[in-house]
């Protein structure tokens, strides 16, 4: 009987010193591996916002206009209709709404092919302007702020739709009419 008890207990033993150096190697490796990304700061970056720098990327690459460049004001909308855009807010319960009549500023040199370039994509940048405007609430399109927001947001959009070069031609947007009821 006492061979099998020292038997049992050199077991036991062995046991107890095979799972110590288990918990330390485990305890090491999750220490370590959390430490890595301090190591490697930039490629991390790089990996974890890599869609984000593409965009970082190509809005730097848009060439914007010449400040003595003349420019000439387009509105955004059917002349022979009212030229206002109506859209539901995104408010839940309450029903409201937003009328905005957009006027976009170009050089003076596209006044001629404008229009016709405008014509024929205005049914795809109408059906996104309906689009994030009414993703927006109330407190979103507030004030100057929420204003220019909505004008940077529209511009970047028409920019990108109507002239996909990478030159902004449309200097600026601006509103005609901004009711909110």
């Amino acid at each position: 009987m006492a061979e099998e008890n020292k038997a049992h207990d050199e077991a036991k033993a062995k046991g107890k010193g095979g799972i110590i150096p288990w918990v330390v190697v485990g305890v090491l490796s999750a220490g370590a591996g959390s430490a890595v990304p301090m190591f490697l700061p930039a490629k991390a970056e790089t990996v974890k916002a890599e869609g984000e720098t593409a965009v970082v990327e190509k809005k730097q690459e848009r060439k914007t206009r010449k400040e003595d460049e003349p420019t000439v004001f387009v509105p955004f909308g059917d002349p022979e209709k009212d030229q206002r855009v109506v859209v539901n807010l995104n408010e839940g319960r309450m029903t409201r709404y937003l009328a905005v009549a957009i006027t976009l500023e170009i050089p003076q040199s596209l006044e001629l092919e404008f229009p016709k370039l405008l014509e024929s994509k205005k049914a795809q940048l109408r059906n996104w302007l309906l689009s994030e405007i009414s993703d927006k609430d109330l407190e979103e399109i507030r004030g100057a702020a929420g204003q220019n927001r909505l004008r940077r947001a529209i511009g970047e959009h028409f920019n990108s739709v109507l002239f996909p070069d990478g030159y902004d031609r449309i200097h600026d947007v601006l509103f005609e009419e901004f009711n909110v009821q």
